[in-house]
């Protein structure tokens, strides 16, 4: 069996190009990136979203290095999940990103409507919660 020695090349997708940690001329991004071979044509249903770490060579352009990409589409919103239940990221600024998402009010009204057994279904209103840590800080 002979190795298929085609250079291949990541082709990016979207507007999804987000660098978020850096140090010297190396940084990590998010991006939605196909890997296509010398010749071939992008095509983005084959694209997938992936975390890697780039470099910079002197010349300008960026070398992939280490990375991956998600196996599923359920992936970066576990991903997310796990990050924000394991106290990574300031609340702030994770609600500050929430809040301008088209579904934040509805799914702040209707928190409790899982199946959490604090909530019973109860309609949930986020200044309610406030007063109570309030209280609590102050007692």
């Amino acid at each position: 069996m002979a190795f298929d020695n085609t250079p291949v090349s990541p082709i990016k997708f979207g507007d999804l190009d987000v660098t978020f940690d850096e140090k010297g001329s190396t940084f990590l991004a998010l991006r939605k990136i196909q890997w296509c071979k010398e010749g071939e044509t992008p095509d983005e249903t084959l694209s997938r979203l992936e975390l890697r770490k780039w470099r910079v060579q002197s010349d300008g352009t960026e070398r992939a290095d280490k990375g991956f990409a998600f196996l599923t589409p359920e992936g970066p919103h576990e991903l997310a999940r796990v990050l924000v239940s394991e106290g990574f990221g300031s609340t702030k600024d994770i609600l500050n990103e929430l809040r301008v998402r088209e579904d934040f009010k509805d799914a702040v009204e209707h928190i409790n409507d899982d199946d959490d057994p604090v909530g019973n279904g109860e309609y949930f209103d986020m200044r309610t919660l406030l007063e109570e840590i309030s209280e609590e800080e102050t007692a």
